[in-house]
């Protein structure tokens, strides 16, 4: 019995070294890592729409994968032209808030004794400031190096998705191949699994999301607060990252309310009382509802892990962190010598009966 016990703390102390090494791992490689888990998220969403095109409507795999990879890079797009055309409205717009801007620059330099020019812009007083100009320059430099990364790697994206879904459609028969018997259909049930649970939490927060980004429009719109259209793009992106995403959202819309209305207070106020209102309701208790017990994760494992793959991977880890730590939960309920940690991670004191693999 002595021995067991010693060797099963040998096998947990294992398995945390592994999971350190992994970690420095990806943080490490994660300019290569990133696209390949994107697509494999990808891949689990795309998998089941692909497969009812191929069975129900009798549509070739191949044709399938292609019609998903060109509605991915529509709705890229789209979005790429809706930022677009904000910033360049802004951009426009920019003589409309000059005024304000130098009026609150003024208060700040006067509160941290900065140098003030009156017979200056906003843009030149700010350039005025060398550590300003500096922070300027590295930010512009950085942002073309992001822009540049960022596409290089939505290609790549695109390419792993394709050849994954290409690849999944024989999946089945290979694990078959692989393994014998009851590990083959614990492995396809596991497999499964993941699939359907990633579907499911990307669909719903996807939908949730939408709703979001729709309901704040019409409540900017109502009230005349400028470029609502990115407001509201913005409110749906950030509601991908549970609470934290909320709160920036609100948080950036109120301030350029802030600018715009004041000293009008009421379009400020009902701005932010509204768009708490919708993501309190939308955020947690329509989404909650439509998603059950599926995810069941404890909320103190969502908030580690949305800052532990936040410092990884930054805003894309933030993203993906709760539909991972899914996965990773799926995998622990599904290996005997794991189901610890599948209670630790959920929000419940016990684990639902399961076939494992030992």
């Amino acid at each position: 019995m002595n021995n067991f016990d010693f060797s099963k703390h040998i096998y947990y102390i294992l398995i945390f070294l592994a999971i350190i090494t992994a970690g420095v791992l990806l943080k490490i490689t994660f300019s290569f890592v990133l696209p390949v888990v994107v697509a494999l998220f990808l891949s689990c969403v795309f998998y089941p729409i692909v497969k009812k095109l191929n069975t129900k409507l009798h549509f070739p795999w191949i044709a399938g994968t292609l019609l998903m990879a060109v509605g991915f890079v529509t709705i890229i797009t789209l979005l790429s032209t809706i930022i677009g055309r904000s910033l360049s409205t802004i951009a426009g717009q920019y003589t409309k808030y000059e005024s304000r801007f130098l009026s609150i620059y003024k208060i700040f330099a006067d509160t941290f004794n900065i140098q003030f020019y009156d017979d200056k812009t906003f843009f030149e007083n700010i350039w005025s400031q060398l550590q300003v100009r500096e922070f300027l320059q590295n930010a512009a430099l950085s942002f073309s190096s992001n822009l540049l990364t960022f596409t290089k790697n939505l290609g790549m994206i695109l390419l792993y998705t394709v050849f994954l879904l290409i690849e999944m459609k024989n999946g089945s028969s290979k694990i078959r191949s692989i393994f014998d018997g009851k590990v083959s259909l614990q492995i396809q049930n596991m497999i499964h699994k993941v699939i359907s649970e990633t579907m499911n939490y990307i669909s719903i927060k996807f939908l949730i999301s939408l709703i979001t980004g729709i309901f704040v429009f019409v409540l900017l719109e109502i009230l005349k607060l400028d470029f609502a259209i990115m407001w509201a793009f913005i409110a749906f992106v950030m509601n991908f990252i549970p609470t934290f995403g909320s709160i920036i959202s609100v948080g950036l819309t109120t301030i350029f309310a802030i600018l715009q209305f004041y000293p009008t207070g009421y379009p400020i106020i009902i701005i932010f009382a509204g768009m708490t209102i919708i993501n309190l309701t939308l955020g947690n208790i329509l989404e909650p509802k439509i998603e059950g017990d599926n995810l069941d994760l404890s909320p103190f494992v969502i908030l580690v892990s949305l800052t532990f793959w936040g410092w990884m991977w930054g805003f894309i880890g933030m993203i993906l962190a709760v539909p991972m730590m899914v996965i990773l939960k799926i995998l622990c309920e599904n290996i005997s010598y794991l189901n610890g940690f599948a209670i630790l991670l959920g929000n419940k004191s016990d684990l639902k009966k399961a076939d494992t693999i030992d």
